[in-house]
């Protein structure tokens, strides 16, 4: 049996996959109500009965030598003392890292199509992943054997397009000194474009939008409000998201020459998906001056699927143990 991890800012998910890759055994825990990844799995593993043979986790932030300080979440996580916990070889992958070998086990209805492109069988993929945090990762084929690249791209600076989006940055500054694309797409991202478009005079809150807001998650009142179109302000918010989400997997299909494809990941591109296939998503893709024409090639996907993370640290773990055997 197979352990695998999927650990978020603000939640982990846990499961115990068979050799086909079924999940026999699944938990979910909050992370704020632990004090450290190995009790969310000492707990999750009082309520298993299955032996573990390998177990892989998926963790956000930079993996460096099988130790990883997370990101967002108060933790450190190491590979040698899980290995004592659940008593089997360890492995810690980043969290987006796992997403991308998890593109090995999604079927055909688990994506959606922004652009059909040219795909080209064996060519990289990327995985653009945005949700509390924003993270990047590449799938290439090297002889037959996949294997996946690490990155934290969500960190790089934010490169603005045009007047606006250099507003939108000086504007930023003043919370953040430096802003990098998770800034402005992660977690409250679009909070911080509708409050620069606000502040800057482009329109005003309407009363019962701001009575929403207050009461709830910001973030999803003004994208609700977008794709209903009740308010222009936050119509026009989600359309400069949604720009700069572009530009970015743009970016990351360049670097890493993605024949092979780009797959938004996390949870965000499926609840705005709707506005994704409007012109204002690939306009700005393939918005790259000499590789526009590149551009245009690349397959764009939507991962639909909120389990692709978990099921490729599972992908991985089992090819781990194949590997031995």
């Amino acid at each position: 049996m197979i352990l695998a991890g999927d650990i978020g800012a603000t939640n982990c998910r846990l499961a115990v996959f068979d050799s086909n890759l079924s999940a026999v055994a699944q938990g979910f825990y909050k992370c704020k109500d632990y004090s450290s990844f190995e009790e969310v799995v000492r707990h999750f593993l009082q309520t298993c009965e299955h032996p573990i043979e390998s177990a892989c986790f998926g963790v956000p932030g930079p993996v460096i030598e099988g130790r990883c300080k997370l990101t967002n979440v108060p933790w450190e996580v190491s590979a040698a003392t899980l290995a004592e916990v659940t008593g089997s070889p360890v492995t810690l992958l980043n969290d987006v890292e796992a997403n991308a070998y998890g593109l090995e086990t999604l079927r055909d209805d688990e994506l959606v199509t922004l652009n059909a492109g040219s795909k080209l069988p064996g060519g990289n993929r990327v995985v653009v992943a945005v949700g509390t945090s924003v993270g990047e990762a590449a799938l290439i084929d090297v002889g037959g054997r996949i294997h996946a690249l690490a990155s934290e791209g969500g960190h790089a600076d934010f490169g603005p397009f045009d007047e606006e989006q250099w507003q939108l940055l000086r504007y930023t500054q003043r919370q953040y000194q430096r802003v990098s694309y998770e800034v402005l797409l992660g977690g409250q991202g679009l909070v911080q474009i509708y409050n620069f478009l606000r502040d800057s005079g482009y329109g005003v809150t309407p009363e019962w939008l701001e009575q929403e807001m207050q009461n709830g998650e910001p973030a999803a009142s003004i994208s609700n409000a977008a794709l209903s179109g009740q308010c222009q302000l936050c119509v026009r918010a989600l359309d400069m998201f949604v720009s700069i989400l572009a530009a970015e997997a743009g970016n990351a299909a360049v670097k890493f020459l993605a024949t092979g494809g780009v797959y938004l990941g996390g949870g965000i591109s499926p609840r705005i998906l709707d506005k994704l296939h409007q012109p204002i998503f690939l306009e700005n893709f393939v918005n790259k001056d000499k590789m526009r024409n590149f551009l245009q090639s690349v397959p764009v996907y939507v991962i639909l699927n909120d389990g692709a993370g978990l099921q490729g640290a599972a992908w991985y773990a089992k090819r781990a143990i194949s590997s031995v055997v």
